[in-house]
């Protein structure tokens, strides 16, 4: 399954090793899940994994945390955003991540925003679930178009 997943989930991942979405992010990891990534997704994953608030709650050290980075940016399958269907949002951002999205024929974005993102993503015939949403999804046996 071909997932972009969006910096918010990215951020509640590094702050707690329990939640849904450290469970996505093992889940790309471990090679269950496609990541899909561009140039300007991974430069903001960077820029926001390093804000003090992010960073100190992390309980993670600047090494850990590029290196988790690094590895994303290595596992995940490069998307060129060749077509920009903008604006689809009114988050600049939130139009980065929707045309990752697009132009990587994601199944899914794996958000905290859902509200902002849906009625965009719809359009594209992607869904958008939280990452509690996702894994249920996921364990109930649902993948790719199947469980949209």
């Amino acid at each position: 399954m071909r997932i972009v997943l969006d910096t918010s989930a990215l951020i509640s991942a590094i702050r707690s090793q329990s939640g849904a979405s450290a469970e996505v992010l093992r889940y790309v990891i471990l090679g269950k899940l496609t990541l899909l990534l561009d140039y300007k997704l991974v430069s903001e994953y960077r820029e926001v994994v390093f804000r003090p608030s992010h960073f100190a709650r992390s309980g993670k050290t600047r090494n850990e945390l590029e290196a988790l980075v690094d590895l994303l940016e290595d596992i995940a399958d490069p998307v060129f955003v060749a077509f920009k269907h903008r604006p689809l949002s009114s988050d600049a951002d939130d139009d980065m991540v929707l045309d990752v999205a697009i132009n990587g024929a994601a199944d899914a974005i794996v958000t905290n925003n859902v509200r902002d993102f849906k009625p965009a993503a719809r359009l594209f015939d992607i869904r958008v679930l939280t990452p509690r949403d996702f894994l249920i999804a996921v364990r109930k046996g649902q993948s790719g178009h199947a469980f949209k």
